[in-house]
C-alpha cells in the first residue's frame, strides 16, 4: 500500500495538469462583452466573436508546449484533441479548429503589446508578421492579418468564473 500511494498522487497530479484553467479571450476592438467563440454548426471548427456567456466554446485552455515558449489553444467545447490551427492554403490567413498534431500552425505565441493587458497572438507557421485579428466588417470573423497597431489584434484574457 505504501508503494501505491506515491503513484496515486502522481496520477492525480498529472490528471489535474491535463486540464489547465479556462479563460475567455477578448479584443480591444470588440470589447470585454464579446469573446472568441466556436460556431456551433457543421464541423464545429469555425471561430467568431460572440456575446460572452457561460459557453464551453468560449472557455479557452492555454496549454504550454513543453519544447518551447509557444502554447496550444483549445476550447472545452471541442475538447483537448482539437487545437486552434492555420488553414495551410497558400494565403495562410484563415484559422479553424483542427485535430491537435505536431504542426507549427497550432503553436501560438502571446506577445505583450505594451504597458496594458494587450497581447498579440501569432503562430510559429506564419511567424510574428501575421497576428490573430478581427475582421472589421461587423461579422465577428477571426483571421490572421499583418501585425500592426490595430485594436482587433490586442487580445486580453480573463479567468472564467
Amino acid at each position: 500500500m505504501r508503494r501505491l500511494l506515491p503513484l496515486l498522487f502522481a496520477a492525480v497530479s498529472q490528471a489535474a495538469s491535463a486540464n489547465p484553467p479556462a479563460v475567455t479571450l477578448h479584443t480591444e476592438f470588440t470589447g470585454r462583452n464579446h469573446c472568441l467563440d466556436i460556431v456551433n454548426a457543421d464541423n464545429r471548427d469555425q471561430l467568431h466573436m460572440a456575446r460572452c456567456g457561460r459557453y464551453s466554446g468560449q472557455m479557452w485552455e492555454i496549454a504550454p508546449d513543453a519544447e518551447n515558449s509557444f502554447v496550444r489553444l483549445r476550447t472545452r467545447f471541442t475538447g483537448a484533441d482539437m487545437c486552434l490551427d492555420v488553414v495551410n492554403d497558400g494565403a495562410n490567413d484563415q484559422v479553424h479548429m483542427a485535430s491537435c498534431a505536431n504542426v507549427t500552425g497550432q503553436l501560438w505565441h502571446m506577445d505583450q503589446t505594451g504597458p496594458g493587458p494587450g497581447l498579440r497572438l501569432w503562430n510559429q507557421f506564419t511567424g510574428p508578421g501575421k497576428c490573430l485579428d478581427i475582421v472589421n466588417d461587423g461579422s465577428g470573423r477571426v483571421q490572421l492579418a499583418s501585425c500592426g497597431h490595430y485594436s482587433g489584434q490586442y487580445w486580453s484574457r480573463r479567468g472564467f468564473r
